[in-house]
């Protein structure tokens, strides 16, 4: 089980419709290159620069006006609370992420885990990732 007070439960997140330039501006200012992406409690999906630069200026779409939802990846990779820490470790590994988002049992967002939170743990029973 992830330990909950790893779970970093205030990393910035955007809503579906939040303006594409404001998720880069909130990027920016947290020094982050991706941003969960949840409406109400739910995890919608990821929005990274390369979501940006890839899915809309690269393909001359009007950007400005856009919202998060036309570019960001939908069904991210995701850990559950319940998931070992040494599974969540290996999926961040495999992946090349420098965190993951942490869902209940409902599904449900909570958080972020990082993968530098979790290399200071030990191992941990395995359960089941998203």
């Amino acid at each position: 089980m992830i330990p909950a007070d790893i779970i970093q439960t205030d990393f910035p997140k955007v809503s579906p419709i939040c303006l594409v330039e404001e998720a880069a501006r909130i990027m920016r200012d947290h020094g982050q290159h991706a941003l969960p992406v949840v409406e109400r409690d739910r995890l919608n999906g990821v929005i990274a620069c390369e979501d940006i630069v890839y899915r809309g200026i690269a393909d001359g779409i009007d950007w400005f006006f856009a919202h998060v939802e036309d570019f960001m990846t939908a069904e991210p990779k995701a850990a559950f609370a319940s998931s070992s820490v040494a599974e969540t470790k290996a999926l961040l590994d495999a992946e090349r992420l420098d965190w993951l988002p942490v869902l209940d049992e409902n599904r449900k967002y909570v958080g972020v885990i990082r993968l530098q939170s979790l290399e200071t743990l030990g191992t941990a029973p395995q359960s089941a990732l998203a």
